[in-house]
């Protein structure tokens, strides 16, 4: 599994862990890493239209929040909104792409967790398939 791979998968397990997500099955079949190889240069343009949809940069301050402090020995971790509340301002629900989305539950991260599982992934992802 490469890099990117990794990624798509890991970005929707952090994102599918906070938030309802009500994936469509287009959505799920462009997430499935297994399905990598299969998709033509349009269905990974729209992959990275879905990632920018779903970018942790949404949810930042929201739903996810840079505190190394809180992830401990791990460079993510989540909470129920409860155990955090006195720590953090977390969102009840989110509007993504114009539909609510319930909060099940936020995830602290370290800068390093970021850079590593989606931004640098997915500046790779661009500059490989941009038109």
């Amino acid at each position: 599994m490469s890099m990117i791979q990794a990624n798509r998968i890991g970005i929707k397990e952090c994102v599918c862990g906070a938030i309802e997500c009500n994936m469509t099955p287009q959505m799920n079949r462009l997430s499935n890493y297994n399905n990598w190889r299969y998709l033509s240069a349009d269905e990974i343009r729209q992959l990275i239209a879905l990632c920018y949809v779903f970018s942790p940069d949404v949810f930042e301050d929201k739903v996810f929040f840079n505190s190394p402090a809180l992830c401990g020995n791990s460079s993510n971790k989540f909470y129920e909104i409860s155990q955090v509340r006195n720590q953090l301002l977390a969102v009840s629900s989110i509007v993504i792409a114009g539909q609510s989305r319930r909060v099940n539950k936020i995830m602290v991260y370290k800068r390093t967790w970021m850079m590593e599982n989606f931004a640098n992934p997915i500046l790779r992802l661009v500059q490989r398939y941009s038109a």
